[in-house]
């Protein structure tokens, strides 16, 4: 073959790779691209064998503001639950402050209860019953024969003032006399004297007089004109009782109230 020839061939097989390797590179990607193409799934691979190391990444912490949420959560929640204890701790201290202010409120101004600690009072009143007394009764109202009265009595000698509890027998303006062992009464100037009818007195009791003379302003033997503002007391255990008899008649300034109820022994509960 000649020299022609030879060059022919040899510029055909030129002419062919070129077109082989036009049709290769339109088909499949320069051969950069290919490169890059490679290096592109070598990244996936990658990155799906770091996923398939490390599942448990992903799975334990899905979202990575729970974990804050669940802490400032817990932590709102602690708060709460101070702030309630608080408030409850508040709410019991107030009531128990109602309780004592209203406890004093009563004790001063309504009601007290009252220890009974002598016999001066029996049979209506015995020793250890206990009474509630009405401090406003005579708020509204005027101090009557027959009520149980609670007054404050001082000492002369040592000027201590004590708690009395003794009954009502005569009221200011009334004439009171005692006479072989019961009590009349004289209501108005120039009333008619009458005897004083006692049912709350055991059987058999009687009255003695006055163991000092000119205890009242206006008196003669065994007799008191009750002054202005004042009542005369005695016990019903009259010969047991230092009343009115031995110290005179009681200023109504001194009088507590009136005992209205024996709430004390439970099964003795009786209205006075």
């Amino acid at each position: 073959m000649n020299k022609d020839t030879d060059d022919f061939g040899k510029d055909d097989n030129k002419w062919v790779d070129n077109v082989v390797n036009r049709a290769l590179a339109s088909t499949f990607g320069s051969e950069n691209q290919v490169s890059e193409s490679a290096d592109s799934d070598a990244l996936s691979e990658s990155i799906t064998a770091n996923s398939e190391l490390e599942p448990s990444s992903y799975e334990r912490y899905p979202y990575p503001d729970e974990d804050a949420h669940n802490m400032e959560k817990s932590a709102a929640s602690e708060v709460n639950e101070s702030d309630n204890r608080a408030r409850k701790a508040l709410e019991w201290l107030a009531v128990i402050v109602g309780a004592l202010l209203v406890a004093f409120l009563i004790k001063t101004f309504l009601m007290q209860a009252y220890y009974i600690p002598s016999s001066s009072m029996t049979p209506a009143l015995q020793v250890g019953d206990r009474v509630l007394v009405n401090k406003l009764s005579y708020q509204f109202g005027e101090i009557s024969r027959g009520d149980l009265i609670v007054f404050k009595r001082t000492d002369n000698g040592t000027g201590i003032k004590t708690d009395l509890i003794k009954r009502v027998i005569a009221t200011e303006g009334e004439i009171l006399r005692i006479s072989e062992g019961n009590v009349y009464i004289t209501e108005n100037e120039g009333s008619a004297e009458k005897l004083l009818v006692e049912p709350y007195l055991a059987e058999g009791v009687v009255t003695t007089g006055f163991t000092i003379e000119n205890l009242c302003p206006q008196s003669e033997s065994n007799t008191c004109l009750i002054p202005e503002n004042q009542v005369f007391v005695m016990g019903d255990n009259r010969s047991g009782s230092r009343d009115s008899r031995y110290f005179g008649p009681v200023d109504e300034r001194d009088v507590v109230g009136r005992a209205f109820i024996r709430i004390w022994p439970l099964g003795s509960l009786k209205l006075l």
